[in-house]
């Protein structure tokens, strides 16, 4: 398979944030779902920043589609697969191949599933270098020595630096979400999926974390029988390194790093509620470190060790491999290295010169691995 030519050909049939091509006559489907989140925390009162659009009247975050393909056409599948991405993600673009692959290898249904305040559940305006300049300059200004800041990512750095809380409230939410797509899927109310169908979930960079948090919640009851396969991810919260002009600026970054790891988030009140009550909130407070991770002792690995599975890469900067392979330790983890240069956000690159086989190789490689997990 040519991973640039399936990339360009899957991004020609597909705008981001609002797909609307259909299938043809061929068994291959690409759809999109229309999705209502009922799970949003109110905790602002007033916007105070451009980017607080918790304020305003149309909520992208609430109601928004999610892309879903479908290997035959007519019949209803056995299987599903939740495809998590990653931190600060506005295009379904690099996700593409991977959800077409995954559905075409394991011949299951793959749902392209939005985190909160990401992908079309942000406004656009988010991603416009023309639109965000402005923020990045005034930024700058305000914050002498900032390190990693770009127009790609000034509004996520923005909105975390001043409210902190978002990274758990915006994740707890995305879980409930997921929580309610299973739930729909089991009622029968997903026409392309059958109701007693395997779901499992592929995860890569922070969706690993949220779906980690979402196992260790509920992987002995709703998740019981899935199984997660993690790719660029898998450490707990304090080993992650986010400062990247993709991700977050080095303000955001040591803001959110101060604020859970000195147990801040307990003073907000939103979130104190949440993480005594609630299953995922505890989760949550397990998944900020290995101290805390620990004390939920072994159990949990016993548990995952067989359905879970992992791949990490030997460069990644992001997602540091003896960091998850320290997190993960006891299951099954892999430590890839490409022979070509790649990258935590791009780790096959697009290329159309003499390396375009030794990435079309490992895309490949990384798909089939994952297909084991899902079908054995």
């Amino acid at each position: 398979m040519n991973y640039f030519f399936l990339y360009q050909t899957l991004k020609a049939q597909f705008s981001s944030g609002d797909a609307t091509h259909t299938p043809g006559e061929s068994a291959f489907g690409f759809y999109t779902h229309e999705f209502h989140s009922r799970q949003s925390i109110p905790y602002l009162t007033q916007a105070t920043s451009p980017f607080d659009i918790e304020c305003s009247e149309t909520n992208l975050n609430k109601d928004f589609t999610y892309p879903v393909f479908h290997p035959d056409k007519g019949i209803a599948s056995e299987g599903c697969i939740i495809l998590l991405h990653g931190l600060n993600e506005r295009s379904w673009d690099k996700y593409l191949p991977w959800g077409y692959q995954l559905a075409n290898y394991t011949r299951k249904t793959v749902i392209l599933f939005p985190i909160a305040y990401h992908m079309n559940r942000s406004p656009k305006e988010w991603c416009d270098p023309r639109k965000m300049n402005a923020f990045v300059k005034e930024r700058k200004t305000t914050i002498p020595g900032i390190d990693g800041l770009s127009v790609a990512n000034v509004a996520l750095s923005d909105r975390l630096t001043k409210h902190p809380e978002r990274f758990f409230l915006s994740g707890y939410q995305a879980a409930n979400d997921l929580l309610d797509l299973i739930a729909s899927i089991r009622e029968g109310e997903h026409a392309l999926i059958k109701k007693d169908a395997q779901i499992d979930f592929f995860a890569y960079s922070i969706g690993s974390f949220l779906s980690q948090i979402m196992f260790l919640a509920h992987g002995d009851d709703v998740l019981a029988n899935s199984r997660l396969f993690v790719f660029c991810g898998g450490s707990v919260f304090e080993d992650w390194q986010g400062v990247s002009r993709f991700i977050m600026d080095s303000k955001a970054f040591n803001r959110l790093q101060d604020y859970y790891k000195s147990d801040q988030q307990f003073n907000n009140t939103a979130v104190k509620r949440i993480i005594s009550n609630t299953a995922l909130g505890q989760a949550f407070v397990d998944m900020i470190s290995m101290k805390n991770l620990r004390k939920r002792s072994n159990s949990y690995i016993t548990a995952l060790k067989d359905r879970m599975a992992a791949v990490v890469l030997k460069n990644d900067t992001v997602a540091v491999a003896d960091k998850v392979k320290h997190t993960l330790s006891g299951m099954q983890v892999e430590e890839w290295d490409f022979n070509y240069a790649y990258s935590h956000i791009m780790p096959f690159p697009l290329l159309s010169n003499k390396l375009v086989n030794q990435v079309n190789e490992a895309f490949d490689k990384l798909m089939l691995r994952a297909t084991l997990l899902f079908t054995t």
